[in-house]
């Protein structure tokens, strides 16, 4: 090996250990030059300093600016170095230089080509307080205040409070997120994403107990009248209302959406809209058109409406307009379709909601009722 060959392999060694954020150790060992004149060109190789010249070289498209940083470049004081040797470090200078900005430039174009994760939903949801604050609740951080607590998953008002003055307080859940409540009276509350309930912190006695889901997706397990000396339990939604003397049951009555459903799990309850009045029994579920008013009953399977309550989704002959629907709020992302015969159809399947969303539309696409997608940022496009 020449003396110049082991001066161009001793600047690629040491460009490539000083991007690993490595000591240089060839250059320490190396007998080429003294250790004032490592030194030297040790700092000359900062990162900091380095960043700074390929600012200077970015700028270079002539002859003249090139003479210009050469001179800045020039050592102020008394050169440490032979002709010979000042020629080997200036080598080793550039090489490594060009080495190590092409790592700084590459590390600055991966962090500008960084995306959002796409992330299935988990425990989150704002609180809003009696007096407008509002509070972020999130698994892993607790709150408590004199009338409820939260451990990040779930919300607990303190039971048998009967302030008269009643005060409300509102459950945010936003899309990709989750939440659960305990009422004051003991009914429980299961929030899906992208959902807002208005409730109070007490209700008052011998007074129907009554809430409103404002918009979304809620599954309730009211705690019975018997408890609360005949007490109903109510929930409004969109002109609707549901009157429980205690019982399970679904709602959905998301923004956006033209229709309500309610569907009764366990017990009995009664829908009313307007003066018409359809009672639930078990598998029962009424579709209310929010505009017409129209209130339809019909029998159904209660499984693949309230999966989500258990971690699922639960797809039966379902389009797949309305599948994307669930998956975007779930995963807080924008789904598209490239054609609108697409969004049409069918698609039937139990689905973890704790999957990477990749692994949902894989299987969906290995039943062949689509032929890709394409993620980019936070949007997806069905082929």
């Amino acid at each position: 090996m020449t003396i110049y060959d082991h001066i161009f392999s001793l600047a690629k060694k040491t460009a490539k250990a000083l991007s690993k954020g490595e000591e240089p150790v060839d250059l320490h060992t190396s007998n080429v030059f003294d250790e004032d004149n490592k030194k030297h060109l040790l700092e000359a190789l900062r990162e900091e300093a380095v960043e700074y010249n390929v600012k200077q070289l970015q700028s270079i498209d002539t002859q003249k600016d090139w003479e210009k940083v050469a001179l800045k470049l020039k050592p102020k004081r008394k050169p440490l170095l032979a002709p010979f040797y000042k020629v080997a470090a200036i080598v080793i200078i550039l090489i490594s230089v060009g080495f190590v900005a092409h790592i700084i430039l590459n590390k600055k174009e991966h962090r500008a080509l960084e995306v959002p994760k796409i992330v299935a939903g988990t425990d989150k949801a704002i609180l809003t307080l009696e007096d407008g604050s509002q509070v972020a609740l999130q698994k892993g951080i607790p709150f408590q205040n004199e009338l409820v607590t939260s451990n990040g998953e779930r919300l607990d008002y303190e039971r048998g409070q009967t302030k008269f003055n009643t005060a409300f307080n509102y459950l945010t859940v936003p899309r990709g997120g989750k939440y659960q409540i305990a009422l004051s009276d003991g009914t429980e509350v299961w929030l899906n994403a992208a959902t807002k309930l208005k409730y109070p912190v007490a209700f008052k006695p011998g007074e129907t107990r009554m809430v409103e889901l404002l918009y979304g997706e809620a599954y309730f397990d009211v705690s019975p009248s018997t408890k609360h000396h005949g007490s109903r339990f109510k929930v409004v939604t969109k002109g609707q209302e549901v009157v429980v003397l205690g019982t399970e049951f679904n709602i959905k009555a998301y923004e956006g959406e033209n229709k309500v459903f309610t569907t009764l799990v366990e017990g009995k309850v009664d829908v009313k809209v307007n003066e018409h009045s359809e009672s639930l029994s078990p598998g029962e579920q009424t579709v209310m058109h929010v505009l017409s008013r129209e209130v339809v009953k019909e029998t159904v399977d209660i499984k693949y409406d309230i999966a989500w309550v258990k971690g699922y989704f639960n797809f039966k002959d379902k389009p797949l307009k309305e599948i994307m629907k669930v998956l975007s709020r779930w995963y807080d992302v924008e789904i598209y379709f490239e054609s609108n015969d697409l969004e049409q159809v069918r698609f039937s399947g139990l689905l973890n909601r704790n999957q990477h969303i990749e692994d949902i539309l894989n299987g969906i696409q290995n039943t062949n009722i689509i032929n890709a997608y394409e993620i980019k940022n936070k949007t997806i496009t069905i082929k």
